[in-house]
């Protein structure tokens, strides 16, 4: 309710005051964010590296309060700022009775896409999450992600979910998998940015066990304020996959994505904090 009736324009007033608070003043994950984008771009100078990270602040700060005030903004305002492109083909899978797996990331805001992407479907997707540990918190936000047809389900639930509605007709399957694993043992190890690199191994596994065909759903800001949302295959056929195979051609895209605007994506998490041994 905090931002209800604050208009976007001034939203984004605070935000820029926000993103330079935490920049400048907080220091929120400075180090982080400058190491990462170090790593990931060694060619750039400092002056280029200082202005990413000006942007990785503005786009967190966009992020947070367009979600937050996304809690008491009508539905269609949201889905008006943020178009999908192409839910024709995704729908044309599960209206034959095939369910999918569509691959995310925390490129621009992640959270929109969970309140626009349901409605193409048919209500039909579901969503993978990792409940906060306030527990208060973790439900009313949850709740909130559900208000445009998703179904939430715990990342630790979301396999016996699947196995569960396989046999009640078809679904598409939210998974997001671009931040470092709890697991080394389980990681995919891809070359990411030139380095090598602990990957979240979901993505690959389920679609392999269930041989669900995967789509890359990618999210791009047109302006500020406003997205859209576009599918294109990943893996079609994952039956004749390589284990790893997937999780490498997930990989690739995300770092073509990711170059194209470095700002757009979340940086503030130690992305190499892993190694193997």
């Amino acid at each position: 309710m905090l931002f209800r009736f604050v208009p976007f324009s001034v939203l984004y007033l605070f935000s820029d005051g926000m993103a330079l608070l935490l920049e400048r003043v907080v220091g929120y994950r400075k180090k982080v964010i400058a190491d990462n984008l170090r790593r990931a771009f060694p060619e750039k100078n400092a002056a280029e590296i200082n202005q990413i990270v000006r942007g990785v602040y503005r786009n967190l700060t966009d992020v947070t309060l367009e979600t937050i005030k996304s809690y008491s903004t009508p539905l269609h305002e949201i889905r008006r700022r943020c178009a999908v492109l192409n839910p024709d083909i995704i729908a044309e899978y599960l209206d034959r009775g095939q369910s999918v797996i569509l691959a995310g990331s925390h490129v621009c805001n992640w959270e929109y896409s969970g309140l626009t992407m349901p409605e193409g479907l048919n209500n039909r997707l579901y969503a993978a999450y990792k409940p906060m540990t306030n527990r208060v918190i973790s439900d009313y936000v949850t709740q909130k992600r559900a208000s445009g047809g998703l179904v939430p389900v715990s990342m630790d639930d979301i396999l016996g979910v699947m196995r569960k509605q396989s046999k009640a007709g078809s679904r598409a399957y939210m998974l997001i998998a671009d931040q470092s694993p709890n697991s080394r043992k389980r990681a995919h190890w891809v070359e990411f940015f030139g380095q090598e690199t602990a990957t979240l191994p979901g993505i690959d596994v389920l679609s392999r066990t269930f041989c669900y065909p995967v789509f890359r759903y990618q999210i791009k800001r047109m302006r500020r304020g406003y997205y859209e949302i576009e599918y294109a295959p990943l893996c079609l056929d994952p039956s004749t996959a390589l284990e790893g195979e997937i999780t490498h051609r997930y990989t690739r895209q995300l770092e073509e994505e990711i170059r194209a605007q470095p700002e757009n994506w979340l940086w503030s998490h130690k992305r190499w904090k892993m190694r193997r041994e």
